[in-house]
């Protein structure tokens, strides 16, 4: 089943189970008792336990083989009593307020989307409602179900249900009004993205080690190193196997390095000196494969929310790329033991995800890279974490996307690749931020990495000029401080000398003959999480 067909199918079945819960018995033995337990949660019960709130849905998670298989549940137990039918679902069910929304479907959805969602959960709940034209008072309750996808995302619809109560000669009747809105695609919550096992409680299968020597070993303890920052290195997951890398499907396309670690058809390769020229056709499956790319970045991006810890954001990325048939290409080149990169605060790049939780005021960059259908799409985005980023910081992310804007405008036939520097320096000194000068935009293709080499600072000496059908990405790295780096003892991690934070934002594009074409655009579902108009992040 491919993601597109099993996101259908997660459609339908999420409105099933929607229908399959308009059942009087729901009120009492569901909603009350999600209410209530929201309630002991929260400190706030009453004499009646029900929770002081006056609205909320009762939210449900689960993967879509679960959802398909309640369904059937609710079906075949229809003459049993309703606190034995709802007793498994409500444990697992939890009461969802209008705040809460976006924790339990991601963010930068679509507001007429989330809008649906919070008028649901400002449904009264189970408080009844008198009837303005003199028929009988009815119960109201609303239920929202998230659908996981093996791909990494979420389909999550809702329903609102009006009770009508009956008496003496009649049963309670309930309607159900299923959403038409879906949102699709959205992310797990943070409750789902909670892991199982940490390095304080570990697994004998996953056990939690720091990663040293550029990926190729694990200690148990932490090395000693000279921190700059605030931000400090958590162990990493790290699988046993002998690769010591999460699993990729057998009938997955692989590079030449996913088993040995070592590139050598990039290595070797003529293109490491001269620049590609990609036919009409080579470009269209270029831009197949970056769609991939673009659809893992956004699902990544939708799920970077606070208590969100690095490695849940890598399984997506990693899930998202493998369930459409391709492989994540920074997983173990050069023995890098992640699918993408993430690079929080004053990390410039290659950040390793792992177990640190994600704080409110927090940056990451988030770089990902497909390959797929022969070729490497690769591409990247800062977002801030959560609401709580100061002036100072959504201008240092401006700035870095102001300067890739600036350098896409550079693009055309006849362009020296030198001249990107140039600009993207002029802009970046101009709003008193710096370019870093130890990593460049590169070729890509068919290789992850080739020419040509293209710096972001000014007075560099990148060599060429662009021609029709060239490939390469521009990621100027801006930091707010110094452009100095250091690394980590990880061996990839690279962080600013000063300790400032470092934003940055990549496309990957191809040279067209009146200009330039961003291959990894953002298309419509990509979630707006970016703190400015497209008008105020003009260069």
């Amino acid at each position: 089943m491919t993601p597109a067909e099993e996101a259908a199918e997660a459609t339908i079945a999420a409105a099933e189970l929607l229908v399959a819960l308009a059942d009087p018995g729901v009120p009492e033995h569901l909603v009350a008792k999600v209410r209530a337990a929201a309630a002991t949660a929260a400190g706030t019960a009453g004499a009646s336990g029900a929770c002081s709130a006056p609205g909320g849905a009762v939210f449900f998670e689960a993967p879509l083989a679960a959802i398909k298989s309640l369904c059937m549940i609710l079906a075949a137990a229809k003459d049993r009593l309703p606190e034995m039918r709802y007793k498994a679902f409500a444990g697992k069910s939890r009461l969802l307020m209008p705040a809460d929304v976006e924790v339990a479907v991601g963010c930068g959805l679509p507001r007429v989307q989330m809008d649906v969602i919070i008028a649901l959960c400002d449904h009264p709940l189970p408080a009844a409602a008198a009837a303005t034209d003199g028929s009988t008072a009815t119960n109201g309750y609303a239920i929202v179900v998230s659908v996981a996808l093996s791909c990494g995302t979420n389909v999550v619809r809702g329903a609102s249900y009006c009770v009508t109560p009956g008496d003496a000669a009649t049963a309670s009747m309930v309607q159900a009004s299923v959403s038409d809105v879906v949102l699709d695609p959205a992310a797990p919550s943070v409750w789902a993205m909670t892991p199982k096992h940490t390095p304080e409680n570990p697994s004998k299968e996953e056990p939690w080690l720091w990663c040293l020597s550029r990926g190729r070993s694990r200690a148990e303890k932490e090395p000693p190193f000279a921190y700059a920052g605030d931000l400090r290195p958590f162990p990493i997951m790290t699988p046993r196997n002998p690769l010591h890398l999460r699993t990729v499907p057998a009938d997955v396309s692989r590079p030449d390095y996913a088993e040995t670690a070592d590139p050598v058809s990039e290595t070797r390769s003529k293109l490491q000196q001269i620049t590609a020229t990609y036919s009409p056709g080579e470009v269209e499956t270029l831009r197949r494969c970056c769609r991939v790319a673009r659809g893992a970045l956004d699902a990544v991006v939708r799920a970077v929310r606070p208590g969100v810890t690095t490695e849940e954001l890598d399984k997506i990325c990693h899930a998202y790329i493998t369930a459409h048939g391709g492989y994540p290409s920074p997983l173990n080149y050069y023995n890098f033991p992640k699918a993408c990169c993430t690079s929080v605060n004053e990390v410039i790049c290659h950040g390793i995800p792992d177990a640190r939780p994600l704080r409110d005021g927090d940056i990451v960059n988030i770089d990902v890279t497909a390959y797929i259908y022969g070729y490497h799409g690769d591409l990247n985005e800062t977002v801030l974490v959560g609401g709580g980023c100061d002036d100072k910081t959504k201008h240092l992310l401006m700035t870095a996307y102001k300067c890739l804007q600036k350098g896409i405008e550079q693009v055309r036939p006849g362009s020296r690749y030198r001249d990107i520097g140039e600009e993207v320096t002029k802009l970046a000194t101009r709003r008193q931020c710096s370019v870093v000068k130890s990593y460049c935009g590169h070729g890509i293709g068919t290789l992850f990495h080739c020419a040509p080499n293209i710096p972001h600072y000014a007075k560099n000496k990148a060599v060429g000029a662009m021609k029709e059908g060239h490939v390469f990405t521009i990621e100027p790295m801006i930091n707010a401080g110094d452009w100095r780096d250091v690394t980590w003892p990880d061996g990839w991690t690279a962080v600013t000398k000063d300790g400032k934070w470092s934003a940055q934002y990549e496309h990957t594009m191809v040279v067209t003959a009146d200009g330039v074409e961003v291959l990894t655009c953002r298309t419509d579902t990509s979630p707006n999480v970016f703190p400015w108009t497209e008008a105020e992040s003009a260069p």
